[in-house]
């Protein structure tokens, strides 16, 4: 199986610069750890309860060395590492301990070793055949496009949004969240089971 990919804009920092893209893997589902207990046991000697609990105090352990502000290597796996991030806008004339209310733990970085490098061996790619993130569209587009649909339509659920305007389910819930605050949309369902009609004078309605 190779490793499936889509293409995605970068931000432009001015206006007049050229449109670049960068690549990022759509991932091919998820290994859950109790097919990774498994995989493990069945090359091992080892249960699979003693693998779950090494495992669990992997987990643990490592949470806690991070915690203390130290790098952890797993030798043939790579090192684990705290990061950090600043809240807000910091500037050289802040004053030191200001400065240090906004500083924040952010994620753990990942530096793999070469085993591990060795281990994955050769690569394939293959790009995408469907639409993994959202297309883009202007306000003028999108209004055109909801006009056409309640024109046959009675109602709009997320769903039928995000195949509309090939959207992602986040994006889909996030413009509709838009659209009711703006009140261009009435939510006719429940909070769990919302069902969208045109406000009165929105979308030819």
């Amino acid at each position: 199986m190779s490793i499936i990919y889509d293409w995605f804009e970068n931000p432009k920092r001015r206006e007049e610069e050229e449109t670049t893209l960068h690549v990022r893997p759509c991932f091919n589902g998820t290994v859950s750890t109790k097919t990774l207990v498994r995989c493990i046991q069945e090359r091992c000697s080892l249960t699979s309860g003693d693998v779950l609990a090494v495992l669990t105090e992997l987990n643990d352990v490592l949470g806690n060395e991070l915690r203390e502000g130290r790098q952890v290597h797993i030798a043939g796996l790579g090192y684990f590492a705290p990061t950090l991030t600043v809240e807000g806008r910091v500037t050289p004339d802040m004053p030191l301990r200001e400065r240090n209310r906004k500083v924040r733990f952010k994620g753990v970085s990942f530096r793999m070793d070469k085993e591990l490098r060795q281990s994955i061996g050769p690569t394939r790619m293959a790009m995408t055949r469907w639409e993994s993130h959202s297309q883009v569209s202007t306000a003028q587009e999108q209004k055109r496009k909801l006009t056409e649909y309640f024109s046959q339509h009675d109602f709009l659920t997320r769903r039928d949004l995000q195949f509309l305007l090939g959207l992602k389910k986040s994006t889909a819930v996030s413009l509709l969240r838009q659209w009711r605050q703006a009140g261009l949309l009435l939510n006719k369902g429940t909070d769990r089971q919302p069902i969208y009609v045109p406000a009165p004078g929105c979308f030819g309605r």
